[in-house]
Parts: structure tokens; C-alpha cells; sequence
């Protein structure tokens, strides 16, 4: 459904021998909430566990195929990293980027205010663990804003005509 929007453009090759019509899949538009609808047209929303993009957009507006506006709203661009992952993944990630035997190592220390300090600061400092680390980034990425459903024909509407006006 997200490709359906974007214009059509004539490609070439062999100097012009070959030419064909293809979708335009290198047309980007920014679409934010300042230039698509107000702030008030947007809920904030908590991924569960094991959510995908395509599950929250079933979930919200009863078609799967509308995970596109729930990535543009949020400014994800690889779903695969920005997206938060579920437990079982996250295990899997932090032992494949620090080493089956690191998951729990000390990644760095943080003060009683939370900020990170050297492991030589004088004052009490608290171990943090990759997996705490990394458990932390990830945790943030779960509040994510949501299109309210009675607003996503206005927003596919906007959409593609930025994306026609280019």
C-alpha cells in the first residue's frame, strides 16, 4: 500500500534503447507532525512485547497495511533497529554485539544521579551491565505517537500530494 502512492517515473537504459515505467522508490518526503496535521491529531502509544509495526497498525486501524504512517510519524527509518525488540531478540543482540560471556559485564558506571562517571571517580558509582545498557535503549524506543484512525485518510491524502509535488 505505500508504494501505491509514489508517482511513476520513466527509466532508461542501454542509452535509451530500453525504457520502462517503474515506481519512483527514491522520492522521500518528510512528513512530521508540523507539516501533515496539528499535534492534536496524534495519541501516544506503548509497544508491547513482540509488537511489529504491521501488528500495532492492525491493532489501531484494522489494516496491517498502514504500518507505513506509524513509521514515518515516528521518524524510523530501519524498522529492524529503531523499532524496540522484543525480550528474546534483545537477548540475542546484546550476546552477539558484546559475547555470550560480556551480557553481564560492567559497560559503565553511573553516579546516584544516573549520569555516567569514570570508573576512577571518587564518590559512590554504580556498575551498569550490557544488558541494562542496552535494555535502557530500548525501553525508549517503546512510547511512539499514533495517528488517531478517524485522521488517516486526511494524512494518506497529504501524504501523497507532497509526494506528487516533490
Amino acid at each position: 500500500m505505500y508504494f501505491k502512492n509514489f508517482p511513476l517515473i520513466n527509466y532508461t537504459l542501454d542509452s535509451g534503447l530500453t525504457s520502462f515505467t517503474m515506481t519512483d522508490i527514491f522520492r522521500r518526503v518528510k512528513a512530521d507532525a508540523n507539516n501533515i496535521l496539528t499535534s492534536t491529531a496524534y495519541d501516544e502509544y506503548d509497544i508491547e512485547d513482540g509488537d511489529t509495526p504491521e501488528i500495532v497498525a492492525h491493532r489501531i486501524y484494522g489494516d496491517s497495511t498502514l504500518h507505513w504512517i506509524i513509521l514515518i510519524t515516528n521518524e524510523i527509518i530501519d524498522p529492524r533497529y529503531d523499532w524496540p525488540l522484543s525480550s528474546y531478540a534483545l537477548g540475542q543482540y546484546v550476546a552477539d554485539k558484546y559475547g555470550s560471556a560480556n551480557v553481564y559485564s560492567t559497560k559503565q558506571f553511573e553516579d546516584s544521579n544516573g549520569d555516567v562517571v569514570h570508573s576512577s571517580f571518587a564518590g559512590t558509582k554504580y556498575p551498569i551491565s550490557n544488558i541494562t545498557y542496552e535494555e535502557r535503549l530500548n525501553e525508549a524506543k517503546r512510547r511512539i505517537k499514533i495517528l488517531k484512525p478517524e485522521f488517516v485518510s486526511v494524512y494518506v491524502e497529504r501524504f501523497t500530494g507532497l509526494l506528487n509535488n516533490g
